[in-house]
């Protein structure tokens, strides 16, 4: 019996005639909603009276370098943020830079007498770049000369260069190793080629060939192109002599930034073209769908972005979430994300699916944004959207990391407004019409979408459920 089986798995091996399993594709069904009733003996839900947040005192120290004073929450510790906005280009090279400033980082640690600095946090964005410190007030002048520091290039000079290298290597194999290069090709089709955020990061050439020169280059570059502030957390009071040394401290910085010519958007929409990054032998289908909106001025603008990407997207209570994952289970979970950048506004809608439940999640997707912009919610629908928009705000403002990053960013965007009160104003004049109108704007218009999987396996799907589409294949290097 033994010998006959060996016999048998041999002849299978030998004649490649162990086949893959054949997928049987889910089918179509039409969208659900949730319906929002409340549990019998359910607490009521209190309203929150929001008060505005107390502004912040700011006070020049040169022309391009700004002291902030803002509160903290009960601490021991100030917060000493140093940041670095430039809001007109997106910093290139971030992802060199960041893994310098790693380096550095712990090389600091190490080398100075200040044990706050082992908490050294870096947190690089498109637009801007903050380097923290949580600091005893005794220790705020060798804070902030640390943090100077950080950007002179003597202080590069000891870097091991080979390891950063390897580093940079090592995150592009990961990268192609977990599927994270559906979000290079996602970027690269949902701004369009030649925008400039997908020419600010991957220089392929720069990570393999990184040397002295070219680093010291890339931090004066970087430098150079920047608007400073100083952002003291929790600090009652800054004294003359304290903004003397501050001022002293941080000369080199506040030399007035280049100024770049003021960007045009010149997005072009593909029409029903579904790009498929193919990916033999992966069992999942990576899904990204989207919309490239316009770059205007405005709260409303933005808002709109926010508003759609939650009412689908808000994890469980989200439409797609009850639908796609609770209801049908096509996937583990389905998300939206606005993106609201000083040079691109994007609306996104991602999630992962096995291969047989590929067109059908795809098509679930697409239809709920057709139903969107075909009818309104209902009041208990829209007011569990309403009720779980205050409470995030409401967390986000109590979590003060949270609040020094929308803080930086109102910095990136030169919004000096306390834009949580314009959102928090907006969504309580919003109303079920009118946040359907806001989806007739928006999802009327064919959406973009990249998806990642094995496409020999799911082409068939894709073309049965997805007819009108146009499959369009994406090579990667």
């Amino acid at each position: 019996m033994r010998l006959t089986s060996l016999i048998l798995l041999g002849c299978c091996l030998w004649s490649s005639g162990c086949q893959q399993t054949q997928l049987t594709f889910t089918p179509v069904e039409a969208p659900k909603i949730p319906s929002f009733t409340a549990p019998t003996n359910a607490p009521a839900v209190i309203q929150t009276n929001f008060e505005a947040i107390t502004l912040p005192e700011v006070v020049p120290l040169s022309p391009n370098l700004s002291l902030h004073r803002i509160p903290g929450p009960p601490s021991q510790l100030l917060g000493i943020h140093l940041v670095a906005v430039s809001p007109n280009a997106p910093y290139e090279n971030l992802d060199v830079l960041h893994g310098a400033l790693d380096q550095l980082r712990l090389r600091f640690a190490n080398r100075h007498d200040l044990p706050c600095i082992e908490r050294m946090a870096i947190h690089p964005s498109i637009h801007s770049l903050r380097l923290s410190l949580k600091c005893p007030p005794s220790e705020l002048q060798q804070a902030v000369d640390i943090l100077a520091e950080s950007w002179s290039p003597d202080a590069y000079r000891e870097l091991d260069l080979a390891k950063l290298r390897r580093q940079l290597a090592l995150e592009k194999h990961i990268k192609a190793f977990t599927g994270s290069v559906i979000e290079q090709v996602w970027a690269e089709k949902i701004l369009g080629n030649a925008h400039p955020y997908n020419k600010a990061l991957n220089n392929k050439a720069l990570q393999q060939d990184l040397d002295l020169p070219q680093l010291l280059a890339l931090v004066e570059q970087t430098k150079a192109q920047s608007q400073w502030h100083l952002v003291l957390e929790g600090i009652h009071e800054v004294d003359s002599p304290s903004k003397e040394q501050i001022t002293a401290s941080l000369s080199e910085l506040g030399k007035t930034a280049e100024h770049e010519e003021n960007f045009v958007d010149i997005f072009s929409p593909y029409g029903k073209q579904l790009f498929v990054i193919d990916a033999p032998g992966t069992v999942q289908t990576q899904v990204r769908i989207g919309y490239h909106l316009p770059l205007k001025a405005g709260s409303q603008e933005a808002f709109a972005c926010e508003a759609l990407s939650h009412w689908l997207g808000r994890s469980f209570s989200g439409r797609l979430y009850y639908d796609l994952r609770e209801q049908r289970g096509l996937t583990y979970g389905i998300y939206g994300r606005c993106f609201n950048n000083p040079m691109a506004r994007i609306l996104k809608y991602y999630g992962t699916t096995q291969q047989q439940h590929t067109g059908a999640f795809i098509r679930g997707i697409l239809d709920h944004l057709t139903l969107a912009a075909d009818a309104p919610p209902s009041q208990a629908e829209f007011e569990a959207l309403q009720t779980s928009q205050f409470s995030q705000i409401a967390l986000r403002q109590d979590d003060s990391s949270q609040r020094m990053e929308d803080y930086s960013q109102a910095l990136a965007r030169q919004t000096q407004r306390d834009s949580r009160v314009d959102r928090l104003l907006l969504w309580q004049q919003l109303t079920p019409e009118a946040l359907q109108a806001l989806a007739q704007q928006t999802f009327n218009h064919v959406p973009v979408i990249v998806i990642r999987g094995d496409l020999e396996r799911i082409k068939p799907d894709l073309e049965e459920k997805l007819p009108d589409w146009q499959l369009k294949l994406i090579s990667i290097d």
